[in-house]
């Protein structure tokens, strides 16, 4: 069956009735069953589990296990699954649970430009009229602010908003996003998707709402089919789209217990399907076992598609405003009489619609309408996604590979060798001598012969046997050593160097590192291993960001009431949502992942630095924090608020000790003024004592008036010295004082910047 036997998808919603939407699904899976070969697909998918598992299919290996169409009977070796596949998926898991995954929530509306040059115009504002009441207040003027409060240049904060601003409506999303990824635990279930990637070469997804709350869940590769145009990409931008499961009936009653009747309810109890349906589920069970399990499994296969469906743009005259307005109105809608006597008009347009339906147990149609959840694009109405989603990794005009596809001739040949090395190690016997089957001792039997020679090295004879003619220094020997035992553990390494360029992970990227081997060497080796896988990841990780979109844009219609709850960040901080959903709704969010690839290479780069970061005085703080961050991303901004905070306290310092340096300067001076006073009063009291004496030879009358005179003059003079030296004192215990009051100040200064670090430090983590 082809497209050309699908119901028509462009007609009125009054024209599909249950019928065409039965059909519709019928068409479908006929569609998946004979384009794409449904069951091969199943069972070749199967075929790349068992080998990431070990699982011997000795079909494969029949050219060597029976020759000519004959059994080997008695060999001394087993064929066995020696793995060199799954040590390579293995690392490959773990290096993508280590993988930074940084994201960021944008948004993409019209007004995103104007909100954020409005922002920033009405902080520059609030600077300048800060900066204007200082000044008012500077000149007496009373107005409430305080005159010595540090504000930033304008250009300073022009630069700082830049780095910074983040619209509101951004920051909602970044919460609604952080709270879906918990919830969900999407982080484990992309993992489980790595792991379907990495085997099968294909990974698909399932996003929605199912409860009032976005869900996602990880489809298996063998029950998906889909759309597969050769240019389509990802799953959620084709036509349609399947999953097909086999469950027990109790499993499909509780799922769609509302719409299924009584009478289907207990026709379920008797599943009606054929053996070769589910065939492939049982490949490693025993018949009985099987047949009894199969009879109580029922298929359910839901179908999603594009269907059409026409909506009207009603263009009219607002009788209250007079402007025009544009209203959409769905089918089946007819205009008033009134507005069409006012001029209003009607242009219809065919748009795309997701519709969905499950067929149970191949009898059953239910829950076949749209889906309820469309995820439409504001600007186009047309531009709706499938529900499900996944990509294949390589299907361009071929058949899909993957990593483990590509691995199974090397693992076949690993195999094949590992048998015959055994087979040649059993084979060998190194030299033995040679003996006549007459020398063997009476009542002895082969196998007690055979004991001693390979337990003991010891050959008994019995030369006294009756018939024995033979001397013992005449026996030959044989070499029955294997001389191929070396040439296969060489091959054997040969297909493990070969199988490991292909995979692109090298023996150094394992932490297998060669004794002579420099350290530049390796990490260059591994370097290049690298860049041979690093197109898996970078495909993957483009399905998790259509995925990430898609739950943030479910979040809009599950949310449609509201949302307040409080989750947990990843770092164990806790964190609060409050969803406004007029806002929420309204909001064209966009999301944002960095290249992980060269996230991680920074990262590592970074981390490589701290021993130097130490010996230059870093804090261990900073480091601490730098080693445990999974994220380029937050490194850069701890990276760059910490040498903000090193600048503050370096000028500040440096302030500190130009301000010391001052205060030593006129302390100087003052000790010098102190000296030259000292001096000077010294001086002083040798000239009155010397006056005094000359004095005392005159006359007495005489001598008492100028005696008087002197003394006068001289407790003046003492009283102005005194007064100088008071002076003097008080500069110099004023100076100590502000000596002690800066070192203070400078203290409460770096104590400041350490809080700011500090606070800055938590914004900065909780954003993050």
């Amino acid at each position: 069956m082809g497209y050309d036997k699908i119901p028509r998808q462009k007609l009125s919603i009054t024209k599909k009735d249950k019928k065409w939407g039965e059909q519709c699904v019928e068409a479908f899976i006929d569609l998946s069953n004979s384009g794409s070969s449904h069951s091969g697909k199943k069972n070749d998918l199967k075929i790349l589990y068992d080998y990431y598992n070990g699982v011997i299919d000795e079909a494969d290996y029949k050219y060597v296990l029976k020759p000519y169409g004959k059994n080997r009977k008695n060999f001394p070796s087993e064929m066995r699954n020696y793995p060199i596949i799954k040590p390579i998926i293995d690392l490959l898991l773990g290096e993508k649970s280590k993988r930074p995954l940084n994201y960021t929530v944008t948004v993409q509306n019209s007004d995103t430009i104007s909100e954020k040059e409005n922002a920033k115009s009405q902080l520059i504002y609030q600077n300048l009229q800060t900066r204007f009441m200082q000044a008012l207040q500077q000149q007496g003027q009373e107005v409430g602010v305080d005159p010595e409060e540090e504000i930033e240049l304008p250009e300073h904060l022009a630069e700082m908003f830049e780095n910074s601003y983040v619209d509101n409506r951004a920051i909602l999303g970044q919460k609604s996003m952080n709270y879906i990824l918990q919830e969900q635990e999407v982080y484990d279930k992309i993992q489980k998707a790595w792991f379907h990637y990495l085997v099968t070469g294909e990974a698909y997804t399932h996003r929605g709402v199912r409860n009032g709350e976005p869900f996602y869940e990880i489809l298996n590769p063998l029950d998906v089919d889909y759309d597969l145009d050769p240019d389509l990409e990802f799953v959620e931008d084709g036509d349609w789209a399947l999953v097909r499961k086999y469950v027990h009936a109790s499993t499909v009653i509780d799922a769609y217990y509302e719409s299924l009747t009584e009478e289907q309810v207990l026709e379920l109890e008797e599943p009606q399907h054929s053996e070769s349906d589910v065939s492939f589920l049982y490949a490693n069970s025993s018949n009985k076992d099987a047949n009894a399990f199969r009879n109580r499994l029922v298929e359910v296969v839901n179908v999603y598609w594009k269907s059409r469906k026409r909506i009207g743009f009603l263009t009219y005259l607002d009788p209250q405003t007079g402007a025009v307005e544009e209203i959409e109105v769905e089918d089946g809608f007819k205009m008033p009489k009134e507005m069409k006597e006012e001029g209003a008009k009607l242009n219809w347009k065919w748009v795309n619609e997701v519709w969905e339906g499950t067929r149970v147990d191949g009898r059953f149609y239910i829950n076949v309408n749209p889906i309820a959840n469309q995820r439409l694009s504001l600007e186009n109405p047309s531009k709706c996604k499938l529900p499900i989603n996944g990509r294949r990794y390589s299907d361009v005009n071929s058949s899909n590979i993957s990593l483990v596809k590509l691995g199974i001739p090397y693992q076949l040949n690993y195999n094949i060798y590992k048998y015959r090395l055994e087979l040649a190690i059993a084979r060998s016997k190194d030299i033995i001598a040679q003996f006549d089957i007459n020398m063997i001792p009476k009542k002895w039997d082969m196998d007690k012969f055979m004991y001693y020679v390979e337990g003991t090295g010891i050959a008994w004879v019995d030369y006294n046997k009756e018939g024995i003619q033979l001397n013992p220094q005449h026996q030959s020997v044989l070499d029955m050593s294997i001389k191929t035992i070396s040439q296969y553990i060489q091959l054997l390494e040969s297909i493990l160097v070969e199988w490991e360029k292909i995979s692109g992970v090298s023996r150094q990227r394992q932490g297998e590192i060669g004794a002579y081997e420099g350290k530049a060497s390796s990490q260059q080796a591994i370097l290049q291993s690298s860049h041979i896988t690093e197109d898996l990841f970078r495909k993957f990780e483009r399905m998790e960001q259509r995925d990430f979109q898609a739950l943030l844009d479910y979040s809009k219609e599950a949310w449609l009431g509201g949302k307040k709850s409080m989750y947990v960040m990843p770092d164990g901080t806790t964190d609060y949502l409050d969803i406004d959903s007029m806002q929420h709704m309204e909001s064209n969010y966009g999301i944002f992942v960095s290249d992980a690839g060269k996230d991680q290479e920074k990262l590592q780069n970074i981390k490589g630095l701290t021993q130097a970061m130490i010996q230059n005085g870093a804090k261990p703080g900073d480091i601490a924090e730098m080693l445990d961050s999974d994220s380029f991303t937050q490194i850069k901004a701890n990276l760059k608020k910490a040498d903000k905070a090193q600048q503050e306290l370096e000028q500040s310092q440096q302030e500190a000790q130009q301000q010391m340096q001052e205060q030593q300067l006129e302390a100087q001076q003052m000790q010098v003024e102190a000296e030259g006073l000292e001096r000077e009063k010294d001086r002083q009291k040798d000239i009155e004592i010397a006056l005094i004496g000359a004095e005392s030879k005159k006359d007495t009358e005489g001598n008492n008036l100028n005696l008087e005179k002197m003394i006068r003059d001289f407790e003046i003079k003492e009283r102005e010295l005194e007064i100088r030296d008071k002076e003097l004192n008080e500069k110099m215990r004023g100076s100590q004082e502000s000596e002690n009051i800066a070192r203070e100040s400078n203290q409460v200064k770096r104590e400041d910047s350490k809080v700011k670090k500090e606070i800055a430090d938590k914004n900065a983590n909780k954003r993050n």
